[in-house]
């Protein structure tokens, strides 16, 4: 009988072991997370992450975009509107996040849902003083649905590969050193 535990048994049981760890290595919770303090435990990550879809919104030239426009590059876009208070009052902090970070594979869009576009959008940005945050538009609102945007503010988070990681809704401290931080999560993958 010792005979067959330690020529048969043994064997099956230690293979059936070694395929159990690493089941449980690859599925259980050996992925890693971004960190998620400060306002930013309001943002909330996608348990699957999907590709941006490649509906088009427009530049402040009226030239069309697509996300994969700006593959290999982290994209934080926001979502906003001149008449919506509250995204008003994250835009300078937007505006700031740009101002710290852009060009180190990381990119902010401000997208306008201002249905009058660019003649009312770049006027108020200016008026603010925050005419040089990149603009961009979407008067139907039509990229924002297809990424689920259902209120404003909303900020969407996209990695280098073009994949929407997670979104906010609500005002954030964009500038912040935990938006930086969850930023410079994805900008390091």
């Amino acid at each position: 009988m010792s005979a067959f535990i330690n020529n048969y048994l043994k064997p099956v049981l230690l293979g059936l072991l070694a395929i159990g760890a690493l089941i449980a290595f690859f599925a259980g919770g050996q992925r890693e997370v971004p960190p998620q303090t400060g306002t930013m435990q309001n943002f909330i990550l996608n348990q699957r992450v999907k590709p941006a879809p490649p509906i088009p919104f427009r530049d402040a030239d009226g030239n069309e975009k697509v996300v994969s426009d700006f593959q290999g590059q982290v994209l934080l876009i926001n979502f906003w509107a001149t008449w919506c208070a509250p995204c008003i009052r994250e835009l300078p902090s937007i505006a700031a996040l740009h101002d710290a970070e852009a060009g180190r594979r990381f990119k902010v869009l401000a997208i306008s849902a201002d249905f009058n576009g660019a003649k009312v959008a770049a006027p108020f940005l200016q008026k603010l003083g925050l005419e040089k945050l990149p603009l961009y538009l979407d008067p139907e609102m039509e990229f924002a649905r297809a990424v689920g945007v259902k209120s404003l503010p909303t900020t969407i988070l996209i990695d280098r590969r073009g994949n929407i990681t997670g979104h906010l809704v609500g005002i954030a401290e964009w500038d912040s050193a935990e938006a930086k931080a969850l930023i410079d999560f994805y900008k390091q993958r």
